[in-house]
């Protein structure tokens, strides 16, 4: 199997100014409240979305995506639930959101803002560093930064609105491309290590028979906006979408003219045009049987993350590409090879944290690329505790200046 090759862009100009302050995991700050995809926190002391769906008035157990309103409702069940089990007797009455995305992270922070009547602000960070640090504040307390050190001035900005940033406070962090892997800066290694995962179920699964080359092609083509209708830029359907079109059981022609021709309507439809073609060549289909048959399991009972097998590869690659690199290897070589945790986050986080806030680590990442199989893996740590290199720049000083 070919693995992804490191990236070669990170230049030493673009990053003399970061440091690596040793390692570290997530759970320094955020503890066990994690909540992934599925909305069941791991922490257990606060229920999950199936045994909670009616209080958190939804109608079913089914998991929304991030950018619902029903996903907002679950996630402000969740900070009030939470603030509960800590023992804090005052409401929450602020919200702060940090993140990397406006569609998704922007649009889960509109919605939780609007459920939650809370007074509330959103960072969406992003390492520009070929541009002129800017800030813009976008509608409703967006406020979007091409420099992660950034966010250091948008707390103070906070305080000086009026934020108590206090008991009071409920913090929401992402994961992928905020605190760890930062977008713009050390985001390519978390993409890198998904492809691995990837290439991995491929060579399981097709065995000789798997075309990296063409799955490349295939992957690279449909990992577009353009063909969001049938993959729900969901990298789960997209990489069973490639894996089926590697096998030859439908080919790529084909499958553009469904899409252009507006005959092929979603990843469900697919699904059942890829069962027609087992059951016309079975033997055509013997290697993908399997898998198809879980897959196609998972999607008629509403789970979103349907690859069940390629996703427990992502996250035995995924750690191995945290901590990998020796403690004397230089910033450039770790952002390049490692998954980092964002130290300007990192450090935000404890000194909020120390102000008694709530801190929550809330991620559309699937609980299967994130947490070890217990009939698998289950001598590895689950992702937010997986120690790895703090790396970007140094805030203390700012934020302490600030109490």
């Amino acid at each position: 199997m070919r693995l992804p090759s490191a990236s070669a862009a990170i230049k030493g100009e673009k990053s003399f100014m970061y440091q690596n302050f040793g390692r570290a995991s997530l759970a320094d700050f955020c503890e066990d409240w994690v909540i992934y995809r599925n909305l069941e926190p791991l922490d257990k002391r606060v229920p999950g979305i199936k045994q909670a769906f009616y209080d958190m008035e939804l109608r079913s157990d089914q998991i929304p995506r991030k950018q619902e309103k029903n996903y907002a409702r679950a996630a402000v069940w969740f900070i009030k639930r939470i603030q509960a089990v800590r023992g804090i007797s005052a409401p929450v009455e602020e919200l702060l959101f940090v993140g990397d995305t406006l569609f998704n992270d922007g649009q889960a922070f509109l919605n939780m803002a609007e459920i939650g009547g809370w007074r509330s602000a959103c960072f969406i960070g992003v390492e520009k560093l070929d541009e002129t640090p800017t800030t813009r504040t976008e509608q409703k307390g967006i406020t979007i930064a091409n420099r992660w050190a950034s966010i250091v001035d948008w707390i103070r900005d906070l305080k000086a609105q009026g934020f108590q940033l206090d008991a009071r406070t409920a913090v929401v962090v992402d994961i992928d491309k905020t605190a760890l892997g930062a977008k713009g800066r050390n985001d390519k290694v978390i993409d890198r290590a998904r492809l691995t995962g990837i290439y991995r179920t491929m060579d399981s699964v097709l065995g000789p028979d798997f075309d990296q080359a063409t799955f490349e092609r295939h992957y690279n083509e449909l990992n577009r906006s353009r063909y969001h209708r049938l993959t729900a830029d969901n990298q789960d359907y997209l990489a069973y979408i490639c894996m089926v079109l590697n096998t030859r059981l439908i080919s790529f022609e084909e499958l553009v003219d469904e899409i252009e021709t507006n005959s092929l309507e979603d990843f469900e439809q697919f699904i059942r045009w890829v069962d027609s073609r087992l059951m016309i060549n079975p033997a055509a289909g013997l290697a993908l049987r399997e898998v198809h048959e879980a897959v196609n399991g998972a999607v008629r009972i509403g789970d979103p993350t349907p690859f069940k097998r390629f996703r427990r590869q992502e996250f035995i690659s995924t750690l191995e590409h945290m901590g990998n690199m020796p403690d004397d290897s230089s910033v450039q070589e770790i952002l390049a090879n490692e998954i980092t945790i964002t130290e300007e986050v990192y450090q935000l986080a404890l000194w909020l944290k120390a102000r008694h806030c709530q801190i929550l680590c809330l991620s559309d990442k699937p609980d299967e690329a994130s947490q070890p199989d217990p009939r698998r893996t289950a001598q590895l740590p689950p992702l937010h505790r997986a120690q790895t290199h703090r790396v970007g720049v140094d805030v203390r000083e700012a934020l302490n200046a600030l109490d």
